[in-house]
């Protein structure tokens, strides 16, 4: 019997995580992110999304980073402006049950469900669409998932797993942020062309 690794039984710990899905090259060069506060306000006011929603913060002077954040209870959805790359992610800062691999799936199922929310959106003048060929995993917890090899390795087979169930269609390409000073975070891309909805009908009931 093999044993656990230390960065295997780190990420059995791992709860501060998140998952972003991007919008697609046409939404992304069209979507103004100041239109989706009134929005955000109104899933808090009809609890559109999981988790007990709470306010709205609104980062669009910044360049990068979250530009509008929807917070809840148990973590945050925010349109993201990160490395360029637009798109809404979801971060857990609520303890999940269950091992990893469970923890990811829960993780997704909310981000999923969101972002299908958005891409029927009234009160957005055209609604945007999300890539399905895209995902992005990012760890919020420096102590449990440093940026190493060893870490990666440890957390591979949950995520592949994951990545097969919702579009087992394609072959999934990994990589991780090469800066070993950065959080540890990982964008996968798929060969095949999907659609959020391939995401969603593989995933959600």
């Amino acid at each position: 019997m093999s044993t656990p690794t230390s960065s295997t039984m780190n990420l059995e710990k791992l709860q501060r995580v998140a998952l972003k899905v991007f919008f697609t090259p046409q939404t992304a060069s069209t979507f103004k992110t100041r239109e989706v506060i009134p929005v955000f306000h109104r899933w808090i006011q009809t609890q559109a999304v999981d988790g007990l929603l709470i306010d709205v913060a609104d980062y669009t002077h910044l360049p990068t980073g979250p530009a509008v954040i929807l917070i809840a209870h148990e973590g945050q959805y925010s349109i993201d402006l990160t490395d360029g790359k637009l798109g809404l992610q979801y971060s857990q800062t609520k303890p999940l049950s269950g091992n990893p691999l469970e923890r990811m799936t829960a993780l997704t199922r909310t981000l999923l469900k969101a972002a299908r929310l958005l891409e029927n959106e009234t009160l957005l003048g055209t609604p945007p669409r999300f890539r399905g060929d895209q995902l992005e995993y990012l760890a919020n917890d420096r102590l449990l998932a440093p940026n190493t090899e060893e870490t990666f390795t440890a957390f591979q087979s949950s995520f592949e797993t994951l990545l097969t169930t919702v579009s087992p269609d394609g072959d999934w390409t990994l990589e991780q942020d090469a800066d070993p000073k950065a959080r540890f975070r990982v964008h996968a891309l798929s060969s095949a062309t999907a659609t959020l909805d391939t995401l969603v009908t593989r995933l959600i009931p």
